[in-house]
């Protein structure tokens, strides 16, 4: 239950939280317009003038903290809680920032924590509703993902590779693949045949076929590998190498880089 769903560092969830999260705010600030501007003698411009700027200031202070937050993770994997902390700054920097640009525009007859307070309450409002909803939306995401691995491994569907010229050269379902490997400008496809290890050799590259590793659960472990996350049996460290282990009887150990460690035991 600590786990966060992988859907939050995809990047179609990047762009929600960088673009969508402060366009709701714009909306809801300009709606109910919290801040009374001329209470505070606010030196120029219109209303919309400043929530444009307080929308700028809200992406750029997302864009940076998106930005962290993967690499953080690939290093060690965020819990549920330093996740939900992270926002947390999120709206804390977003209010300061803000309560110092309002604070700026003013004849500062007030203190800054008092724009501060302000701009805390009106903001961690608004940010909590779209941090909920896309939080809620990634988890359901994932969970229709596993579903989907699930429905593959128990129908048997069919996975079509292709040569570079779009021409169909192999057919395999996705329970007998077992890993696929990079050799030069080709890629060497290693899957069941009642029950012995088959290798099929496709002049293709691993970039032209990420997409579709990605929706039928093979998952990037190396550069130079694919590997079945639901073939993996163990992850196996032996000095400064991490390999995935098979469930199949004599298969390949697979490397397992750095850099895709996490991602691939958060998987598991």
């Amino acid at each position: 239950m600590n786990k966060l769903p992988q859907p939050i560092f995809s990047s179609n969830s990047f762009w929600a939280h960088i673009i969508g999260l402060p366009l709701f705010v714009m909306g809801m600030l300009l709606l109910f317009c919290p801040f009374a501007f001329k209470n505070y003698d606010i030196a120029f411009g219109r209303y919309s003038f400043h929530i444009v700027m307080i929308f700028c200031i809200i992406m750029g202070v997302m864009l940076i903290s998106r930005l962290i937050m993967p690499l953080v993770n690939r290093r060690n994997p965020l819990t549920r809680i330093q996740y939900f902390l992270g926002c947390l700054f999120e709206m804390l920097f977003a209010s300061g920032f803000t309560g110092l640009y309002l604070w700026l525009f003013t004849k500062k007859n007030d203190a800054y924590f008092v724009f501060f307070g302000y701009s805390l309450v009106y903001l961690a409002v608004t940010m909590l509703i779209p941090y909920i909803i896309l939080f809620l939306y990634n988890q359901v995401t994932e969970k229709e993902e596993l579903l989907n691995d699930a429905s593959r491994m128990t129908q048997g569907e069919k996975i079509k590779f292709v040569d570079e010229r779009g021409n169909v050269k192999l057919i395999v379902t996705q329970a007998s693949i077992l890993y696929i490997q990079s050799d030069e400008n080709y890629l060497r496809i290693y899957y069941l045949d009642d029950g012995k290890i088959n290798s099929y050799l496709l002049r293709s590259s691993m970039k032209r076929i990420e997409d579709m590793c990605a929706k039928n659960g093979l998952i990037r472990c190396h550069r130079s590998y694919f590997v079945n996350k639901n073939r993996v049996e163990v992850l196996q460290k032996e000095k400064d190498f991490t390999y995935a282990v098979l469930d199949v009887p004599n298969a390949a150990h697979i490397p397992v880089s750095k850099n895709y460690y996490d991602q691939i035991l958060a998987m598991l």
